[in-house]
């Protein structure tokens, strides 16, 4: 019997996307999620955060990621306390010319502190919040 840990019947994508800001608002703790596939092109990734008027405050661009799950943390620069922020987070591979765009979310990030300990929503796309308050708060 073989177990194939690899998706071979749809395309590679990012599956879940998941934003906390720090308490002090000034760092969002970020992760990705990918759907596991055996490609030779390994996908970029790349998160950015627009700041209420629309203009880029923050980004991370990672090229030819390799695992299935993606961490990191954006520094935000003159954060705005209760802000409406916009997040972009877009797969592709490929770069200049040779750029194929693979998937692409686009979400609303109210900046305030959410504690994920406590099973308080994040914000991001592909994840069930009231399985994430069960887990935190053993119900």
């Amino acid at each position: 019997m073989e177990i194939n840990l690899f998706s071979t019947d749809e395309p590679q994508h990012i599956e879940r996307c998941v934003l906390y800001p720090y308490p002090d608002l000034k760092r969002i703790w970020t992760r990705l999620w990918l759907t596991p596939v055996q490609e030779e092109a390994r996908p970029n990734l790349e998160v950015v955060v627009y700041n209420p008027d629309g203009t880029e405050n923050c980004s991370v661009f990672m090229l030819e990621h390799a695992e299935a799950r993606a961490e990191t943390t954006l520094h935000v620069r003159n954060p705005t306390p209760g802000g409406r922020y916009q997040v972009v987070a877009e797969m592709t591979v490929g770069l200049g010319d040779q750029v194929k765009l693979l998937d692409r979310h686009e979400f609303e990030l109210l900046l305030e502190f959410r504690n994920p300990e406590q099973g308080d929503p994040g914000f991001g796309f592909g994840v069930d919040w009231d399985e994430v308050k069960r887990k935190a708060t053993g119900a």
